[in-house]
C-alpha cells in the first residue's frame, strides 16, 4: 500500500494541544508547532478502519485487555525486538508517564533516590518530585560529532548511593540515541549489582532510522528487577487513545505493581486505546516501516538546511524518535530566549533548558515535508534574530 505522509492531518481547531494551545501558550497563534511529541500526518489506514469498527458497535462499557490484544503485543515485541514474552507479563496502562508515577509511588517511599540521565525528558523529574522522592541527575557525556554516551564508572558510583529505582530512557528523548546492546546491559548489569529496580522508558522502540537497531532491556538479562513500558503512542499517534503497556518478567515485581493498580482502580486502559493497539500491532508494521523511511528524509532535509543556511547549528545525529536535538549555543542566548524568537518568526520549538541543557532546543520532525520545510525558514530567521539582538 501506498502510504500518505504528505498530507497534513486537519488539526487546528480540533482541540490538539500541540496545535490549539500556540496561542494561550507561546503568544503565536499562527506559528507551526514542531513542539509536543506526537505527529501531524494521519494514523495507520487499518487502525483507523478498526476504530470505525468498534465505534459502529454503539456499546462503549468496561472492558479487559482479552487474550488477543494480550497476544498481539507479544507477537509484536518477538517479531519487532527479538523479545519473546509471556502474555501474563503484560499489565496494560493508560499511559507510560502516568505508569512511571505509579510505579514510583508502588515500589519507593519518600525521600528514595530515584537516577534520571540528563538532558531528558523533563516529565521522569517531574512526577519524582511530586510524589515526594529524590532526583539524581546522571550526566550523559556529550561527545564528538553530539553523540552522547554513558559514563558508566559515574552511574555505578551514583548507583551505589542508594537508588532505590533508575529510569532509562530507550530510545533516548531529547538526544536521540538508540543504545547498543552493549550499553543495555552494562546498565541492568549495574542495577542489578546494587538493587535498584530498571525501569526502561521504550515508548519511541518503533521509530529507529536506518542503520541502527533497538535493544530492549528485556534481553538484557535481570529478569527479576525490571519493568519495561511501551505504549503504541507515539508510532501511530494514538496518544489521546490513552493505552500503554508494563512488560514485567518478574513475578514479585508484577505482581506489587498489579496490586497497586487494582487498590487504585487503574488497571484498565481506554477501549477504544486497546482497539488500536491490538490493530496496530496485528496490521501496521508496513505503515511503521514506511513512517521511518518517511522520518530518515525528514532528518535529512534539516541536516541539509541548517547546514547551507545556519551551519553554526550543530545537529546531533538521530538514531531513533523523531525528536531532533539542535546545537543552538553559538547564538549566545539561552535556549528560552532562542526559543521565543523563533515562535515570534513562527516556528515553536521545544527549549532546552527543560531538559537539562540551555544550549540546546529540541525539534519535532514527524510532520508533512512541506510543513518542516517552512518551519526551518522560521527557525533560521529567529535564530539570526535572537542572536543579533543579543550582541
Amino acid at each position: 500500500m501506498n502510504y500518505d505522509f504528505d498530507t497534513p492531518a486537519p488539526r487546528a481547531g480540533s482541540g490538539a494541544i500541540k496545535w490549539d494551545l500556540r496561542g494561550s501558550a507561546f503568544g503565536s497563534p499562527e506559528a507551526l508547532p514542531f513542539w509536543i511529541a506526537d505527529s501531524d500526518y494521519m494514523s495507520p489506514p487499518e487502525l483507523v478502519d478498526a476504530l470505525c469498527d468498534a465505534v459502529r458497535r454503539c456499546v462503549f462499557g468496561y472492558n479487559d485487555p482479552s487474550p488477543a490484544y494480550r497476544q498481539a503485543v507479544a507477537n509484536w515485541v518477538e517479531t519487532r525486538h527479538g523479545w519473546k514474552i509471556d502474555t501474563d507479563w503484560i499489565l496494560p496502562a493508560t499511559g507510560v508517564v502516568s505508569e512511571i508515577a505509579n510505579i514510583v509511588r508502588a515500589f519507593t517511599a519518600p525521600g528514595d533516590k530515584i537516577l534520571i540521565q540528563t538532558p531528558v525528558y523533563d516529565p521522569f523529574a517531574g512526577v519524582v518530585k511530586a510524589a515526594g522522592r529524590t532526583v539524581v541527575e546522571n550526566r550523559l557525556v556529550r561527545g564528538e560529532g553530539l553523540r552522547y554516551t554513558m559514563d558508566l564508572e559515574d552511574l555505578e558510583r551514583d548507583l551505589r548511593s542508594g537508588v532505590k529505582l533508575m529510569i532509562l530512557c530507550s530510545p533516548h528523548n531529547p538526544v536521540g540515541r538508540v543504545w547498543t546492546p552493549e550499553e543495555v546491559r552494562s546498565v541492568a548489569e549495574l542495577c542489578e549489582r546494587h538493587g535498584t529496580l530498571l525501569v526502561s522508558d521504550e515508548i519511541h522502540w518503533d521509530l529507529i532510522m536506518p542503520g541502527h537497531r533497538h535493544f530492549t532491556a528485556g534481553l538484557a538479562g535481570t529478569p527479576d528487577n525490571l519493568i519495561v513500558l511501551t505504549a503504541p503512542s507515539k508510532t501511530f499517534n494514538v496518544a489521546g487513545l490513552k493505552c500503554s503497556n508494563a512488560i514485567i518478567p518478574g513475578a514479585a515485581v508484577r505482581e506489587k505493581l498489579s496490586a497497586w493498580q487494582r487498590e487504585y482502580h487503574i488497571e484498565t486502559p481506554n477501549d477504544l486505546g486497546l482497539v488500536a493497539c491490538e490493530a496496530a500491532y496485528r496490521n501496521c508494521a508496513a505503515w511503521c516501516d514506511r513512517q521511518n523511511e518517511y522520518l530518515a528524509g525528514n532528518a535529512a532535509l534539516v541536516r541539509e538546511y541548517l547546514s547551507e543556511n545556519l551551519p553554526e547549528v550543530r545537529v546531533a545525529p538521530l538514531e531513533g524518535t523523531y525528536l531532533m536535538w539542535l546545537d543552538t549555543s553559538a547564538s549566545g542566548v539561552g535556549s528560552r530566549e532562542l526559543c521565543l524568537a523563533m515562535n515570534a518568526a513562527g516556528a515553536i520549538l521545544n527549549d532546552g533548558w527543560r531538559y537539562g541543557d540551555d544550549a540546546f532546543v529540541r525539534l519535532n520532525i514527524a510532520c508533512p515535508r512541506s510543513q518542516l520545510a517552512k518551519g526551518l525558514e522560521a527557525v533560521v530567521k529567529g535564530y539570526r534574530s535572537a542572536k543579533s539582538a543579543g550582541k
